[in-house]
C-alpha cells in the first residue's frame, strides 16, 4: 500500500483521524507490513499486546478471548491491540484471517515515541481514548441495571414477608 493510501486509512480510524498527515506518516515510515496467510493467526487471547494492527487488504475473524465465539468481521480500516498495548494489557480477543491479510504493524515503542517527540499528537489521541473509555463505561452501567442483584439479606425477608 503506498503512503498516501496508507494515511487515508489511518485517518478513518479514530484514534488518528484528527493527527495530520505529516505525523502519520512518520508514524507509518517507522511501522512494519504484515502478511498473514488465509487460516492462519494475526494473534491470540492473552498474547503479550506490544503491537497494534491495522488491517489494510482482507479479511479477519475476532473471536472472544474467553468464549471463543465469533465476534466480528473485519476488514480494511480495522484497528486492534491498540488500547491493550497502550495499557499493557495482554490481548483480549484472538483474530484469525479469514482470507489473506495485509496489515500495518504499530510497534509500541514506535507509538511511544511519537507521543513523546510530539506532546500534541498524543493529546489528540488520549482525548479519543477517554471518550472511548466513557463510552464503555456508559454501556457498561445500562448493562447493569438491567441485571442489579438484590442482596441475600432483602431477598430472604421478602421470603419470610418481613
Amino acid at each position: 500500500m503506498n503512503i498516501r493510501a496508507a494515511v487515508d486509512l489511518l485517518k478513518q480510524i479514530p484514534l488518528f483521524a484528527k493527527v495530520d498527515d505529516a505525523h502519520l506518516q512518520t508514524l507509518l515510515f517507522s511501522s512494519d507490513e504484515l502478511v498473514v496467510p488465509q487460516g492462519r493467526r494475526l494473534f491470540e487471547a492473552g498474547d503479550p499486546a506490544t503491537s497494534a494492527i491495522v488491517i489494510t487488504s482482507g479479511e479477519a475473524v475476532v473471536h472472544d478471548g474467553q468464549t471463543g465465539s465469533v465476534l466480528a468481521l473485519a476488514g480494511p480500516g480495522s484497528m486492534f491491540g491498540e488500547q491493550s498495548m497502550i495499557a499493557g494489557l495482554p490481548r483480549q480477543v484472538t483474530v484469525n484471517a479469514k482470507t489473506e491479510v495485509e496489515a500495518i504493524v504499530i510497534e509500541q515503542a514506535v507509538f511511544v515515541r511519537l507521543c513523546s517527540e510530539f506532546p500534541e499528537v498524543g493529546m489528540q489521541m488520549l482525548d479519543v481514548l477517554s471518550q472511548q473509555l466513557g463510552e464503555s463505561s456508559n454501556a457498561l452501567a445500562e448493562v447493569q441495571e438491567h441485571f442489579q442483584v438484590q442482596p441475600v439479606e432483602e431477598l430472604m425477608k421478602q421470603k419470610r414477608g418481613d
